[in-house]
């Protein structure tokens, strides 16, 4: 064989390779994705974060829906004026 022949079967193997490779970390990227996103088997939704666990535990107790301005309502920023009024009274 010629020089030019190994050297373009060499760029076809690496080239396969490198292409077999990305197709491999596409795969188990997708695979660990899907796992992820599923769903416990009971149906239930598990919060995420202390925040969420916090909220829903917050609705459950009060039988109300979450605040729509949870930081206006602790005071941390400026709540609309329509909380504002209500908050005052």
């Amino acid at each position: 064989m010629s020089d030019d022949k190994r050297a373009g079967m060499q760029r076809i193997r690496v080239g396969l390779t490198g292409l077999g490779a990305v197709m491999l970390i596409v795969a188990i990227s997708a695979a660990i994705f899907e796992s992820a996103s599923n769903q416990p088997a009971n149906g239930t939704n598990v919060p995420l974060n202390q925040t969420e666990q916090s909220v829903a535990n917050m609705v459950a107790a009060n039988g109300t829906e979450a605040p729509s301005e949870p930081l206006a309502e602790i005071g941390v920023t400026p709540g609309t004026p329509a909380n504002n009024a209500q908050a005052s009274k």
